[in-house]
This record gives C-alpha cells, structure tokens and sequence, in this order.
C-alpha cells in the first residue's frame, strides 16, 4: 500500500498541474515533483508513470 500511496499521489499532482493551465507557473513544484518520483518510479503502476510522464511533457518539463 505504501507505493501505491505515492505513485498515485505524484501521478495526480502532476496531472492536476498540467491540466490546471497554471503549470507554466510551477516549474519549483515538477522539480520537486520529479525528485520525489527518482525515490519512487520502481513502484509506480504502468498507468501512473505514464500519467506522470503526460503531464511532464505537457507542461514542457525536461528531464533535466
């Protein structure tokens, strides 16, 4: 369960700032964004990496 908590929550952050029209805004939240998935990513779920990853590439958000 413990995984499940932070893939999903992540991937629903995510996707709630790329679609609130805002992301371009909140480069400093995909940054922390993407440091807590480096922790995480072996437990995410397919669907919730790959709706972590639409929403990075929505707003433009580089893997730097």
């Amino acid at each position: 369960m413990k995984g499940q908590f932070h893939d999903r929550g992540l991937a629903n952050v995510a996707y709630g700032a790329a679609r609130s029209g805002w992301a371009v805004l909140l480069g400093l939240l995909f940054t922390a964004l993407a440091r807590a998935t480096e922790h995480w990513v072996s437990e995410f779920t397919s669907q919730n990496l790959a709706n972590t990853a639409w929403a990075f590439a929505t707003v433009g958000q580089s893997d730097a």
